[in-house]
């Protein structure tokens, strides 16, 4: 009843109950892990690693915006891979440090964006239908990149495997499995649109279509769905260098 009438007269949300019982698999049970750098060496690097600034057990301080546009202030964890179905948070930061507290939490369509410790993180809408999922913005600029991660866990993914792309997360998350990622692509005025795997070139060959340099490179083969951080760097830096005189 607490989380009810806290989300409805503050938060003007729908309360989902307790993280303990409704929290998404994506979102680790234990708030440190949710604070720990991912083994994706490339979503680290791009975001950099202040996001885990300022954080209590995992937490930090957001700044979140509805549907309706209204903004409001709570404590979620700070997780660089995103959230799906549901979004933990506390109401205030005393909450984070009373010993078996547990989180509430909202049904991620509550929420259409978070700031967080420089993370930005946004609902993913695919031709006006709600994807369930919020994703955080690793590349900002002419074109952003948004990424959603999935932890799948499998007995098989508790051993890391030498020469996979990616790794396994054991350790670095305190989770076992493989990052399941969702690439998402945004031009200014423009609809947001997912990166496929099965027609990858195609799409990003049409989608980058005005760098000959970055063409090139794609149909040499040598960038990948697993690249795409580098391939949106690299086309943002084509898009706003100085025009040769």
């Amino acid at each position: 009843m607490k989380a009810y009438l806290f989300l409805a007269a503050v938060l003007g949300l729908a309360a989902t109950g307790r993280a303990d019982a409704q929290q998404p698999a994506t979102v680790p049970a234990a708030p440190v892990a949710a604070a720990t750098p991912v083994a994706d060496d490339s979503l680290a690097a791009a975001v950099g690693t202040n996001y885990l600034d300022h954080t209590i057990r995992g937490f930090g301080k957001a700044e979140i915006t509805g549907p309706d546009g209204k903004t409001h202030v709570v404590w979620i964890p700070v997780n660089l891979m995103g959230f799906s179905k549901y979004l933990p948070f506390h109401r205030h930061e005393e909450d984070l440090k009373r010993f078996g507290r547990e989180p509430f939490s909202i049904d991620v369509d509550k929420v259409q964006s978070i700031k967080v410790n420089g993370l930005y993180q946004e609902h993913m809408v695919l031709k006006g239908k709600r994807k369930h999922l919020i994703a955080t913005r690793v590349v900002n600029g002419p074109v952003e990149l948004f990424n959603y991660t999935e932890v799948v866990n499998t007995a098989a993914a508790m051993a890391p495997v030498a020469g996979m792309a990616g790794g396994a997360l054991m350790g670095a998350t305190g989770l076992g499995g493989f990052p399941e990622r969702q690439w998402f692509l945004r031009r200014a005025g423009e609809d947001l649109v997912k990166v496929g795997r099965s027609d990858f070139v195609a799409q990003m060959t049409a989608y980058f279509h005005d760098d000959p340099e970055l063409l090139s490179v794609l149909n040499a083969g040598q960038l990948h769905y697993r690249d795409m951080v580098k391939l949106v760097q690299g086309y943002n830096e084509y898009r706003t260098r100085p025009a040769a005189k």
